[in-house]
């Protein structure tokens, strides 16, 4: 995949995809440092060799190997023109990105239960969902043994589904170094646009500690 000798630049450009999975557990691995460290970029990053190797702290087959494993996945994109980098405050964007995150009411909570934006909910619905969303990540955490180890589910977030199995009001726990968030959608999710890599950069700048 050695394009990044064409006359036309190419760019690091993390996916939905490698979002959602960058922000999953906090389990080491050289993938996700990969893509936490494109998130956390403030600039665009140009495809080279040098600073592929950079990143990663691997030598130059290897680094280019995780990267061919980050493009199959469809978690990294190489485009000419890249998005734009989110610029400003979280609590600036939140009210720019939450809204675009699902088909009904949208909030962020932290895993102590404070609410950091929302979107549809009135002020006291806000601070209970936060709250409930915190006991969520408690239990979890009380029973994460028995879900991974013994009955073999690795996910970490949970749902409110109705008589067809479908999310009602969906808790959504991402990993931000030892920070937890959580994102309760109303409705149908809509984690597969570009406001969701947004939401997890501007999260990744402001939280993640390396």
């Amino acid at each position: 995949m050695n394009q990044e000798q064409n006359d036309t630049p190419r760019y690091f450009q993390v996916t939905p995809s490698g979002a959602y999975y960058a922000t999953l557990n906090t389990e080491p691995e050289a993938l996700r440092a990969l893509l936490l460290q494109l998130l956390s970029a403030d600039t665009h990053i140009p495809y080279l060799s040098s600073l592929l190797q950079k990143l990663t702290g691997m030598g130059e087959a290897e680094a280019q190997t995780l990267l061919d494993k980050a493009v199959q996945h469809g978690f990294v994109d190489l485009p000419q023109n890249p998005e734009p980098i989110a610029a400003g405050t979280i609590e600036h964007l939140l009210p720019e990105y939450l809204p675009q995150l699902a088909d009904g009411r949208v909030l962020l909570a932290d895993d102590q239960g404070f609410c950091l934006g929302q979107s549809g909910f009135g002020a006291e619905e806000a601070e209970a969902v936060a709250g409930m969303a915190a006991d969520l990540v408690s239990m979890h955490e009380r029973h994460q043994a028995l879900l991974g180890r013994h009955l073999g589910f690795d996910g970490s977030s949970w749902a409110l589904v109705d008589a067809v199995g479908q999310s009602e009001l969906g808790f959504w726990t991402l990993h931000v170094g030892e920070q937890k968030f959580l994102l309760i959608l109303e409705g149908m999710p809509h984690l597969n646009r570009q406001p969701f890599v947004d939401l997890m950069s501007v999260l990744i700048r402001r939280y993640l500690d390396y």
